[in-house]
């Protein structure tokens, strides 16, 4: 049996990436591209200052939002999202990735959403072909607006409905936009079938917004939600529902919070988030701008955080639990990547070295009300 190196078999494991932002995930060449195509006065370094990997040349980063914003007005024909998405494709292709759920901002692009809509549908059904990776879509409520905006958003939905229209999202600065104030919206979506996810608790904001998500709201995941640790009760009450968390390493609240990174490897909460048996899918939110992939992702994971090659493979099964996919492919799926994983794993020249006081055994399997976890700390 011919050997990988550990880093080879992080890239060729099968992964679903459910937090993905389509935007965060535009090269830097390509936001060139789109200034030089409309003539809009952008020179390398201040495009560079939207993506961390250029912090040192740049000397600040604008973070993920702001690239959004940025990218919706600079953005001006449908053409452009489907250019977006099939490089998107292509870029998760090399790493391993089988599946994505993509969020987009239908208010935010002065676009008509059948249009932009369209155009996704397009790049998805070519992405299938050339790099044989699934996409689907996530329309998403920028909560920084109205929550009447929000309601025209699903409403165009309805009026426009496609089978790769998975459900809705909520997303941006949540300080003052609570994930509730936005209710009638993800109601109507609810009502008429489509399943419900929403950013919560992503900047150390109080745990009370995930529990507005789950208990109010009644979304199906939750994105980040890290403050959940916080309250060590309902931790344990939706460690025993199931209930999946899509969760960042490369966030960019924590990396400001710790900068130290021997402290961040410690303090950052997914390991809080794994010891209290939480259902937790690593994912990698804006990927070119937070300058991360999935091979990446994973490798934080392990290197950085402690966990073992195996809590990888229960990563990956609760990534295709949590997705939006229909049942029987998610049973297909689980039995096809498992199998995948594990002859992967069986060639590995080299396991990483984790320190024993650092060390995570995430072992969760899909059963209501039963988790399985050790904890060698």
């Amino acid at each position: 049996m011919s050997q990988i190196s550990f880093h080879q078999f992080l890239s060729q494991f099968p992964k679903a990436d459910l937090h993905y932002h389509l935007l965060g995930g535009v090269r830097l060449e390509t936001m060139l591209a789109f200034a030089k195509k409309y003539d809009y006065p952008l020179s390398e370094l201040e495009a560079k200052s939207y993506y961390r990997a250029h912090k040192a040349e740049t000397g600040s980063t604008k973070g993920g939002i702001a690239a959004l914003t940025f990218l919706y007005e600079l953005m001006q024909e449908v053409e452009d999202y489907e250019r977006v998405l099939l490089e998107v494709a292509e870029d998760a292709h090399a790493c391993g990735v089988r599946y994505i759920e993509t969020f987009w901002n239908p208010s935010d692009t002065a676009l008509r959403y059948q249009d932009v809509n369209q155009a996704l549908v397009r790049g998805i059904e070519t992405a299938l072909q050339q790099f044989n990776i699934t996409i689907r879509l996530i329309p998403s409520i920028n909560r920084e607006k109205s929550p009447e905006l929000a309601v025209e958003m699903v409403e165009l939905m309805l009026q426009h409905p496609h089978p790769y229209v998975l459900g809705i999202g909520i997303d941006y600065k949540e300080h003052n936009a609570s994930v509730e104030q936005f209710w009638q919206a993800y109601r109507l979506a609810q009502d008429n079938g489509y399943k419900l996810t929403a950013h919560c608790s992503e900047f150390g904001l109080h745990w009370r917004n995930v529990v507005a998500g789950i208990e109010l709201v009644e979304v199906d995941r939750i994105d980040h939600g890290y403050s959940i640790i916080d309250n060590p009760e309902l931790t344990a009450q939706y460690a025993e529902q199931g209930i999946p968390f899509t969760v960042v390493p490369s966030n960019t609240y924590f990396l400001s919070q710790w900068p130290d990174h021997a402290e961040w490897q410690v303090k950052h909460p997914i390991r809080a988030m794994a010891k209290a048996g939480l259902n937790i899918i690593p994912c990698t939110d804006d990927w070119h701008m937070h300058a991360t992939d999935s091979t990446n992702c994973y490798r934080v994971m392990v290197e950085d955080f402690g966990f073992d090659i195996e809590s990888l493979k229960h990563f990956m099964l609760n990534s295709l639990d949590a997705s939006w996919l229909p049942k029987e492919t998610r049973k297909q799926l689980r039995l096809e990547w498992a199998a995948e994983f594990d002859l992967l794993r069986a060639q590995i020249d080299k396991d990483p070295e984790i320190a024993p006081e650092h060390l995570i055994e995430y072992r969760r399997h899909p059963v209501s009300k039963q988790k399985f976890y050790i904890n060698k700390d």
